[in-house]
């Protein structure tokens, strides 16, 4: 948990916020191959990840038969017929993919062990991107993939990131990954962007104030009590389509909606902590975490849809602690 007075995970997260700094990260990552990649990938996910050319990635989430979410992914189209699927649950899409490939001629593999992620966001964080590869990035656009070197190490850097900022994601082989940290310790301290050490700054923290929810957030959910209908294709199919439909046409139940915690610290709010209106159930807590930059206890809840009203008081917990219902972005 983080806290107000922990100055070391304050600097990590205003060297994000005013300037850079870097990150090894690495999710779960699993290649999708075959003659039938595009249509498979676009069968298990809601966004329309056919359309996205070469070189290109797309935000998405997977849903069951339910219409409900079970993850939120970066679906990365690396070649023909190539994707990789950046994910916290690797073995789980696996067993997924096995049970729903019937009728696709594809391969699904996972290869996390074979790459490595490092991360550099901030503001500025182009620069220090630019100052370790063989070649300027500066005209990649969000979302996009390229092919560079740090020193001898091959990287794919990919515009993208967890935290809101301008950001960049290097792919690394595994055997590289050494390589490529020490190159971005050494020019990252010229600049006074650090290494960041602490886990929440930059999976909890930084991100939360954002508006950025994990999968864990939104878990057992549609995307559109999610705010991400927007990231949803009803024109093609996919799993859990059917259900959906008829979720859309019955509004949502449920709400995934910020809380700003008025008393006392988020160090006493865990997960799965009840949310009472007036006295009586209403919701639960899925992330609560301290924001630097907005200097306020923050979090994410789902609340019953017709009582998750911006501005109304609620109570947190069994020692009641008091929150309001806002916006998910902080900041």
């Amino acid at each position: 948990m983080l806290f107000k007075e922990d100055e070391a995970a304050r600097a990590e997260a205003m060297a994000v916020r005013n300037n850079a700094a870097w990150y090894r990260w690495t999710h779960d990552l699993v290649e999708v191959t075959g003659p039938d990649a595009d249509r498979f990938v676009d069968y298990l996910y809601v966004n329309n990840i056919a359309k996205a050319p070469v070189g290109k990635s797309k935000y998405t989430t997977m849903l069951n038969e339910e219409g409900k979410i079970i993850d939120d992914t970066i679906v990365m189209h690396m070649g023909e017929q190539l994707f990789w699927i950046s994910t916290l649950y690797a073995p789980q899409f696996l067993k997924w993919a096995a049970t729903h490939c019937e009728g696709f001629d594809v391969e699904c593999r996972d290869i996390t062990a074979e790459w490595d992620m490092v991360a550099i966001q901030g503001p500025q964080s182009l620069d220090l991107v630019n100052a370790v590869l063989d070649e300027p990035v500066d005209d990649l656009k969000r979302f996009s993939i390229v092919d560079r070197c740090v020193g001898e190490a091959p990287v794919k850097v990919h515009r993208a990131g967890f935290t809101g900022e301008l950001g960049f994601e290097f792919y690394i082989p595994a055997e590289h990954t050494a390589a490529v940290e020490e190159a971005l310790k050494a020019e990252g301290e010229k600049r006074e962007m650090p290494e960041l050490q602490i886990l929440e700054v930059y999976v909890r923290s930084v991100p939360v104030e954002k508006g950025f929810a994990l999968r864990q957030d939104m878990y057992g959910l549609t995307p559109f009590e999610c705010d991400l209908g927007w990231s949803v294709c009803m024109d093609k199919e996919f799993v859990g389509k059917a259900a959906l439909e008829k979720a859309i046409e019955e509004g949502p139940k449920k709400k995934l909606v910020g809380l700003r915690f008025e008393r006392p610290s988020t160090e006493d709010i865990s997960q799965t902590e009840i949310v009472y209106r007036k006295g009586v159930p209403c919701g639960i807590v899925r992330t609560a975490i301290y924001g630097y930059t907005v200097d306020d206890n923050i979090g994410f809840a789902v609340i019953e849809a017709k009582k998750a009203i911006p501005g109304e008081r609620v109570t947190v917990g069994m020692n009641d602690s008091s929150a309001v219902i806002c916006d998910k972005v902080f900041v």
